[in-house]
C-alpha cells in the first residue's frame, strides 16, 4: 500500500512512539584474569557495569565516586577501556587522566581506550572515577540508566598479563558534593553544576552494585572511541576588569516542569508538555511593593494579571501561575521575588507546610511525542492542536476566576498537591547574575588584584563588604572553551559563583546567554580549595562572585583549562592586507573552539553536532587542521541515525527527535567531500549504502508536483525565507545535490545498482523545480503553498543552489546569475555565514571569485571592528541578534569560510583530483602585493607564496611527493611577467 507524505509521516511518528525495555539480571562478579596475549582494546570483556548499591539508576543527575586499589609490580604496558552513562572523570594515583565518554547512540555505544602506562607505579595504585548519570535528554546523547564500565589490561615487566574490570570488588559511594537538584544548563545540555566541597568527604563506600555484564545492558554494540581525545591546555585570565559590590536578594522557585509532568521520560522534544499550575499566598503585614518576575509563566494575583511591580495592601493575596505554553523547549519554569520585604509566602491549603506552594496537577494536558511533525505544522495533528488550544483557554480562565482560597479549593482543590520543596523545586543560581544590582557607592577592598592572574605563590586578597557580595569581572582576552579552575583559601561555606558571557557591548550592556545557565556554584570547605569544573563551558568574560564570606578570601589562581579537539595548524595564511590575515585567524580560532568529539555549532549555547553545520566545518577543517577522524566520525554517527529516522538526522546523537531535510541532504554531500579529500574508496564503499538509504527515504516524500514535501523543520537560513511550508524549494534543490553526490559515488565504485532510480529522482526534481520559476520576476518562488499557489517570496538562495547543482536551464541562467550579482530590491538576501558558503560555491563555479572576496570584506570587517576574536553566527546585520546585540552566538564555526576561500582564491590552491593527487595553483591577486601560506591535504601540505613587484609576479610553490601540480594563469595576472618556481612561465607545465 502506497502512503502519501502525511500518511507516511504519521506512520513513522507512531513507530517512534513505541518503546521497549531490556531487562537483564545481574551476574556474579568476574574475578581478575590473567592472559597470555598482549593487553589492549581487543581483549575480551570481563568487566561489568556497576553503580552504587544505594543509588537509583534512573534518578536525575546522580553522581557516584568509584575506586579500586591494586598492587602492581613494574608495568610494561597498560590500557584502560572506560565508559559511562552519562559522563565520567578518571584519576589514577591522584592524576586527572581523562573525561568522557565521546557521544554515541545507545545501540552503538562507545568507550574510551586510554594508554595509562605513565600513570601506574610499582606498589599500590588507586583508580578513582567520578561518574554522573544525567537522567534527562539533551542534544548530545540519549541516557538509558546509570552505569560505569572500566577494564584495565596490563602487562608487567616480568611478562605477566592481567585484566582487572569493574565488578563487586570495586568500592562505590554516592557523591553528594555534586548537588543533584539543579536545573538543566539549557535544553541542549545536561544538568547545572553545583559543588559543595563540604560534602566531598567523608563518603560511605560500599561494594559496587553489579548491573549487567559488559555487553548485556541497554548499551549495545560496544565500540572503541574513533576520534582523538580532547586537549587540556591551561590558560590564565588576562585582565581583571573590575571589582564591584553587588547584591541579588530574593526568593527563586524553579520548577523542573517537564520532569514532574512526565516522570522518567528521556527526551528533549518541544512537544513534551509542561502542563501544571502552582499557587501560593502572599501574607502582607504592611503596605509594600512586590517585585515578581517569572520564566515562562503567566501569573495572576487575586485574578488580575501580574505585570511588573505590584503595590500590595495588608492582607492575603493569592498568586496563581501556569506555564505560558503547554509545549516548548524551556523545560524549567520559575517564579521569583526580588528583594522581598513586608510579606511572606504561605501554602494556601496548609499553612504549616514547609513548602509555601501547592503543585496543581493537570493530567488531561499530559502529552509527549517527538518533533518530526514540526512546530509550524502542529495543526496537522488534530489532537496536538486541540490540546494546546484547550490548555491556553482553560488556564486563562482559571487565572481570571480563581481569586481567593475558597475559589482555589472549589475549582482546583482536588488537583492541588503539597510536594516536598526538594521535589517541586531545583536550585537555580544563574538568575542572580542578570538580576544583580551594582552598588556603585560601596567600593571593594582588594589587595594584589593581579596576583590571581598568574600561577605562582602570590595571592589576591578580597575583603568582605558591609552591604553585599563581591563581583570580579575577569577577561580571558579572547573566546575560549574548557573547564574553569581556581585555587583559593577561604572559610567553610563561602559561595563562589562563576558565570560567563561572550560579549559586553561598548556601552556596558551584558549579553546574557538567553536560555543558557552558563554558570557554576562552588561552596568552600575550610582552608585550601582547588577545583576544576566538571562541565566544559565557553565565554570570554567571567563574573566571579563571592557570597556569604566574613573573612578575607585569598585567590592564588583562576583560569581555564582549554579543552578542544587536538588541532595541528597544518594550514596557514598571511597577506599584505593585515585585515584579511586577521579574518583568517579569527575564523580558524572559531573552528578550533567548535571541534570536540564531533564538529559542533557553538561552544557556549549548544555544543551540538548539527549535521549541516558539520558539513561546512569539515570542509573548512580539512585544509587547515586535517581532522579526518573527526569528519569521518560525524558522517558515521549521522548514518546511524537512519536506524531511527526516514532520512538522516539533523543532530546526532540526540534526545531531540527532529529532522531538517536540508541537513540530511548536506550529509550526503559531506560524504562525497570526505572521499574527495581523502581518496579513500574503501570508506566510500562502506558509506554508500547509507547515502542510498537516505535518498530512498527522501524519495518517499516526493509529491505529485515532483518536489520534496514534508512537514519537517524546513530551515536553511536565519532570514525571512518562506520556509515554514511543507513544500520548500531549497529542500528539492539540496536533494538534487545529494543525488549528484550519490551518482558520483556510484561512478567511482563502479556500482550501477541504484543509478536508474537516482536518475529518475533527479529528473523528477528538475521538472518540479522548473514549475516554480516566475518568468515575470526572473526568480524561483521560495515555496509551493498547500493550496497550490506559488509563494510570493523570492530569495537568492534558490538561484545560487540551482546554479550550484546545475538545475537552471540555459534560458534562465542569466536571470539566476543576476540574482547573485545584482539582486532586485524585493529579494531576500543571504543572512548567515552558513548559507553564504553555498553562495560562495556558486560564485566560484561561475568564475566570479572577485565577488567572494568582496563579500568576505563586507561581512567580516565589521566583526573585526567590534573587537571579535571569533566569527559570529550571523552577519553584523543581526539576523540572530536581539536586544541591539549584533548576533546571538559570537563563536559559530559555520561562519569560518574565510579559512577555506582565502587559501583557494588568494593562494590559489585547489585540489583537482580525489586525495589531492593533483592540484592546481592559480593565485588571484586582487589588490594585494603578496601572500603566503599552505593548505593541508591527506598527502601533506601544499605551500604557496607569491609577490607582485611592478610588472612581475613571482610565485613559488611546493607539493608533497607524488602530487602533480599545475600552474594556471588567471585574469588577475594580465600584463604581468610570471616567474614560477624560479622560471619564467611560458605556458609549459612547471609542476611535478
Amino acid at each position: 500500500m502506497q502512503r502519501g507524505p502525511i500518511q507516511l509521516l504519521r506512520f513513522l511518528l507512531a513507530l517512534l512512539g513505541c518503546s521497549s525495555t531490556l531487562i537483564a539480571a545481574p551476574t556474579p562478579p568476574v574475578q581478575p584474569q590473567a592472559h597470555a596475549t598482549a593487553p589492549g582494546p581487543d581483549q575480551p570483556w570481563v568487566a561489568q557495569w556497576i553503580w552504587a548499591r544505594d543509588g537509583d539508576v534512573h534518578a536525575y543527575n546522580q553522581a557516584i565516586l568509584a575506586r579500586k586499589t591494586v598492587r602492581l609490580e613494574p608495568v610494561r604496558r597498560a590500557t584502560l577501556r572506560i565508559t559511562a552513562d552519562s559522563w565520567y572523570r578518571l584519576w589514577i594515583n591522584g592524576t586527572w587522566v581523562n573525561d568522557g565518554p565521546c557521544r554515541s547512540w545507545p545501540n552503538h555505544y562507545q568507550y574510551d581506550v586510554l594508554d595509562v602506562t605513565p600513570y601506574l607505579q610499582p606498589g599500590p595504585n588507586e583508580i578513582r572515577v567520578l561518574a554522573r548519570y544525567f537522567g534527562v535528554g539533551d542534544f548530545h546523547r540519549i541516557p538509558q540508566q546509570a552505569g560505569l564500565l572500566a577494564q584495565l589490561d596490563l602487562q608487567t615487566a616480568s611478562g605477566r598479563t592481567l585484566t582487572l574490570g569493574t565488578d563487586r570488588s570495586w568500592e562505590v559511594a554516592l557523591f553528594p558534593a555534586l548537588l543533584p537538584r539543579t536545573p538543566k544548563i539549557s535544553i541542549q545540555m545536561g544538568p547545572c553544576e553545583w559543588f559543595d566541597a563540604r560534602e566531598a568527604e567523608p563518603l560511605r563506600f560500599r561494594p559496587a552494585r553489579v548491573l549487567f555484564p559488559a555487553t548485556g545492558g541497554p548499551w549495545q554494540d560496544l565500540r572503541p572511541r574513533d576520534v582523538a581525545l580532547l586537549t587540556r591546555t591551561p590558560a590564565a585570565f588576562k585582565t581583571l576588569l573590575h571589582a564591584r559590590t553587588v547584591r541579588a536578594e530574593g526568593w527563586n522557585f524553579c520548577v523542573p516542569a517537564a520532569r514532574l509532568v512526565n516522570p522518567g521520560l528521556i527526551e528533549a522534544n518541544h512537544h513534551t508538555s509542561c502542563g501544571f499550575g502552582m499557587a501560593t499566598l502572599l501574607e502582607v503585614r504592611q503596605p509594600t511593593r512586590a517585585r515578581i518576575r517569572n520564566e515562562g509563566m503567566k501569573l495572576s494575583l487575586n485574578g488580575r494579571p501580574v505585570e511588573g511591580d505590584l503595590e500590595l495592601a495588608p492582607g492575603q493575596h493569592l498568586l496563581l501561575g501556569f506555564p505560558r505554553r503547554l509545549f516548548g523547549h524551556d523545560k524549567e519554569k520559575a517564579v521569583r521575588f526580588l528583594e522581598p520585604e513586608g510579606y511572606q509566602l504561605v501554602n494556601p491549603l496548609d499553612p504549616r507546610a514547609p513548602n509555601p506552594w501547592v503543585f496543581i496537577e493537570l493530567p488531561e494536558f499530559a502529552h509527549a511525542t517527538n518533533d518530526l511533525l514540526w512546530v509550524q505544522f502542529s495543526d496537522l495533528d488534530p489532537h496536538l492542536a486541540r490540546l494546546a488550544r484547550s490548555y491556553e483557554e482553560q488556564t486563562d480562565r482559571w487565572l481570571q476566576t480563581v481569586t481567593n482560597i475558597p475559589r482555589l479549593r472549589e475549582t482546583l482543590g482536588t488537583r492541588c498537591k503539597t510536594l516536598p520543596p526538594e521535589t517541586m523545586f531545583v536550585e537555580d543560581i544563574f538568575w542572580r547574575f542578570p538580576s544583580r544590582q551594582i552598588l556603585e557607592d560601596t567600593p571593594v577592598t582588594l589587595e594584589h588584584p593581579a596576583a590571581m592572574l598568574h600561577d605562582n605563590a602570590e595571592t589576591t586578597v578580597i575583603h568582605p563588604g558591609p552591604r553585599g557580595d563581591v563581583e570580579l569581572l575577569l577577561d580571558l582576552g579572547e573566546q575560549r572553551v574548557g573547564y574553569w579552575t581556581f585555587d583559593l583559601q577561604a572559610d567553610p561555606g563561602v559561595i563562589v559563583d562563576m558565570a560567563a558571557v561572550e560579549y559586553i557591548a561598548p556601552d556596558g550592556r551584558i549579553q546574557w546567554s538567553w536560555g543558557n545557565r552558563n554558570a557554576l556554584r562552588y561552596i568552600t570547605r575550610a582552608g585550601r580549595n582547588q577545583y576544576t569544573s566538571v562541565q566544559r563551558r565557553s565565554g570570554r568574560y567571567v563574573f566571579l562572585t563571592l557570597r556569604n564570606f566574613h573573612n578575607p578570601v585569598r585567590i592564588r589562581y583562576a583560569g581555564i583549562v582549554e579543552a578542544t579537539y587536538p588541532v595541528e595548524y597544518r594550514g596557514a595564511f598571511r597577506c599584505s592586507d593585515a585585515r584579511l590575515t586577521e579574518i583568517w585567524n579569527i575564523s580558524a580560532r572559531t573552528l578550533k573552539l567548535c571541534m570536540e568529539d564531533t564538529f559542533t555549532d557553538c561552544p557556549l549555547y549548544e555544543q551540538t553536532h548539527w549535521v549541516g553545520d558539520a558539513r561546512n566545518e569539515a570542509l573548512f577543517a580539512y585544509g587547515i587542521f586535517g581532522a579526518h577522524d573527526l569528519a569521518r566520525r560525524c558522517i558515521r554517527l549521522t548514518a546511524e541515525s537512519l536506524e531511527r529516522f526516514p532520512i538522516a538526522g539533523c543532530q546526532t546523537p540526540s534526545s531531540w527527535d527532529v529532522l531538517i531535510p536540508a541537513w540530511s541532504f548536506l550529509w550526503g554531500i559531506a560524504a562525497w567531500d570526505y572521499y574527495w579529500e581523502t581518496g579513500d574508496r574503501d570508506w566510500l564503499r562502506q558509506t554508500y549504502p547509507a547515502m542510498i538509504r537516505n535518498l530512498q527515504g527522501a524519495a518517499r516524500f516526493l509529491n505529485n508536483q515532483d518536489l520534496f514535501s514534508a512537514p519537517f523543520w524546513n530551515f536553511f537560513d536565519w532570514v525571512n525565507l518562506d520556509q515554514n511550508r511543507q513544500t520548500v524549494l531549497h529542500n528539492s534543490l539540496l536533494m538534487a545535490g545529494a543525488i549528484d553526490a550519490a551518482l558520483r559515488t556510484a561512478d567511482v565504485l563502479g556500482d550501477s545498482t541504484h543509478t536508474p532510480e537516482l536518475h529518475q529522482w533527479r529528473n523528477r526534481l528538475t521538472r518540479g523545480i522548473q514549475r516554480l520559476w516566475l518568468p515575470q520576476r526572473g526568480a524561483y518562488a521560495d515555496a509551493l503553498h498547500d493550496d497550490g499557489s506559488l509563494s510570493p517570496v523570492i530569495s537568492q538562495h534558490t538561484s545560487f543552489l540551482a546554479l550550484l547543482f546545475d538545475v537552471v536551464p540555459p534560458e534562465q541562467r542569466a536571470a539566476a546569475i543576476r540574482n547573485l550579482t545584482n539582486p532586485p530590491p524585493d529579494m531576500v538576501l543571504v543572512g548567515s555565514p552558513f548559507a553564504a558558503l553555498y553562495l560562495y560555491e556558486a560564485l566560484e563555479k561561475l568564475g566570479l571569485q572577485d565577488l567572494i572576496l568582496a563579500e568576505i570584506y563586507r561581512h567580516y570587517l565589521p566583526m573585526l571592528e567590534a573587537g571579535a576574536t571569533t566569527a559570529w553566527e550571523s552577519f553584523p546585520t543581526g539576523t540572530t541578534g536581539g536586544g541591539r546585540f549584533p548576533t546571538r552566538s559570537h563563536c559559530h564555526a559555520w561562519s569560518s569560510a574565510p579559512v577555506y576561500y582565502l587559501n583557494r582564491l588568494i593562494l590559489g590552491i585547489q585540489p583537482a583530483a580525489p586525495g589531492a593527487s593533483e592540484v592546481i595553483i592559480s593565485p588571484r591577486l586582487f589588490d594585494l602585493t603578496w601572500a603566503e601560506g599552505r593548505t593541508a591535504t591527506i598527502r601533506g601540505p601544499v605551500e604557496v607564496s607569491w609577490r607582485r613587484d611592478a610588472s612581475t609576479l613571482t610565485v613559488h610553490y611546493t607539493v608533497p611527493p607524488g602530487v602533480k601540480a599545475t600552474f594556471q594563469p588567471n585574469p588577475s595576472h594580465a600584463g604581468l611577467k610570471i616567474i614560477v618556481n624560479g622560471r619564467e612561465w611560458s605556458g609549459a607545465d612547471t609542476g611535478r
